[in-house]
């Protein structure tokens, strides 16, 4: 009986895409470890500098595992040192502002959408129910908390996670996938992380659906800017503080 073989070209485009999807998927594995780590080592800090400042500590109590992230970012570049994703840090061109609009804005769009929708498959998300006041009412009844509050968002934590996820992730799945295939599984690995660090399926459904976005419009500019503007953007205008 004659055996069948894979092409040489064919096996080792695939044993490629293997390796290249398990090196991201095991960079998003150590992210989420890196994010239980920093929660457990920052809430404490943020919990006594809440005592002191209130709201302001209440704000940081949103972002205890960006931290945990950006130093698996800082550890990849390290490790990659002929790779430095600030490197593509730049400003927006016209194009880029639209993506950082859709980012923001049509994610929100997407999960008021997708929301009205679950109830069809037997689920329901409690998110948009007009209880919460979003983040940047809470900066207009507060002037005191906003500049250090768009400098945590903008400067600190939205850089850290996007870092990782779109500077490092998408970067890894560079040499093996074409752009439709590193936005899709970039998109479904910052997804993937939330059912962790958020927990449930309605949360990797609707940060998969930001991943995506936020990996298209990075894909298309190749600026990191534009994910960091859009996830920032999001926590400010739609996120409940």
């Amino acid at each position: 009986m004659e055996t069948q073989t894979i092409p040489s070209g064919l096996g080792s485009r695939v044993q490629e895409i293997s390796q290249s999807v398990a090196g991201a998927i095991a960079l998003a594995a150590l992210g989420v470890v890196a994010g239980f780590v920093s929660a457990l080592g920052i809430n404490p800090l943020f919990a006594i500098l809440e005592t002191g400042w209130a709201l302001f500590g209440e704000l940081l109590q949103n972002y205890i595992v960006q931290p945990g992230f950006g130093l698996v970012a800082a550890g990849y570049v390290w490790w990659c040192d002929d790779y430095n994703p600030l490197d593509r840090i730049q400003v927006p061109s016209l194009e880029g502002v639209a993506w950082i609009g859709l980012g923001a804005v049509g994610y929100e769009l997407a999960v008021r959408v997708v929301t009205l929708m679950l109830p069809l498959f037997g689920l329901s998300h409690g998110g948009h129910d007009g209880q919460m006041i979003p983040t940047w009412r809470i900066f207009f009844d507060h002037p005191d908390i906003i500049v250090p509050g768009l400098v945590v968002m903008f400067v600190f934590m939205a850089p850290m996670e996007e870092l990782l996820y779109r500077g490092v992730i998408h970067n890894a799945l560079e040499p093996a996938l074409g752009s439709l295939g590193r936005v899709l599984v970039g998109g479904l690995l910052f997804g993937g992380m939330h059912i962790f660090l958020s927990g449930g399926l309605i949360s990797l459904l609707f940060t998969s659906i930001f991943g995506v976005l936020a990996a298209a419009g990075y894909e298309r500019t190749e600026n990191l800017i534009v994910p960091i503007m859009a996830h920032a953007g999001y926590w400010l205008m739609f996120s409940p503080f």
